[in-house]
């Protein structure tokens, strides 16, 4: 790091740390299965989680983005996605907990968190899980465990992944947004990079900060 980026990080942090609004609490960030396949990207992950640990994000939420649809190459490519995440995330700090998700919603690795928690969905995407908890809820009202007429906004949010909503939503590399947390993130904040992921550094993460807390959220007002 050069003693100019240093300097300037170091000014971004003390905006960020002496404002009056608070750090966004739910950081969500989407990435491509390229992001993270290619050189340094799984290293790049552990620099953002170490970040958002740093600056008190209290949980961050990552969805992998497989966007490859061709059955055994998809398949391929989860399970290597998977195994790398399983070498990354045992390495964390303990203070971190984590739960990782397979595109089929299924808990794949768990750690219980202590200062912040990690979610990370591989190609699990919104519409799978809303339609995932609508099922299970059927299936409950299918053999008695539950009336029709229980069914509310809160009935399907208790069967969701995700339990915490976003508070901003940020995609690198200036792409679209997928489908991630539809139900959770209806008023979150978005944010575009047009930073690449194998080049977004500390100081780029609080730019993102310093934006969020100068917005004055409407929560769809």
């Amino acid at each position: 790091m050069s003693i100019v980026t240093s300097l300037y990080e170091n000014y971004l942090l003390s905006q960020v740390s002496g404002s009056s609004a608070k750090v966004p609490e739910h950081v969500s960030l989407v990435l491509s299965e390229r992001d993270l396949l290619q050189s340094n990207g799984f290293v790049k992950l552990k620099e953002y989680i170490s970040w958002c640990c740093q600056l008190d994000i209290r949980v961050t939420s990552i969805y992998v983005d497989v966007i490859d649809t061709e059955e055994d190459l998809r398949s391929g490519i989860i399970e290597r996605l998977l195994e790398e995440l399983e070498e990354l995330f045992p390495d964390l700090p303990p203070e971190i907990g984590f739960e990782v998700y397979t595109d089929d919603g299924d808990l794949h690795l768990k750690r219980e968190d202590r200062k912040m928690l990690v979610y990370v969905s591989v190609g699990f995407g919104g519409r799978k899980e809303v339609t995932k908890a609508v099922l299970s809820i059927l299936s409950d009202v299918k053999n008695g465990k539950m009336s029709s007429s229980d069914i509310l906004e809160e009935t399907i949010e208790s069967r969701l992944k995700v339990k915490h909503e976003p508070d901003i939503f940020i995609r690198s590399g200036g792409k679209h947004l997928s489908d991630f947390l539809i139900w959770q993130a209806v008023y979150s904040e978005l944010y575009f990079t047009d930073v690449n992921w194998h080049n977004i550094r500390k100081l780029d993460l609080l730019r993102i900060i310093r934006d969020f807390q100068k917005r004055q959220r409407r929560f769809g007002k």
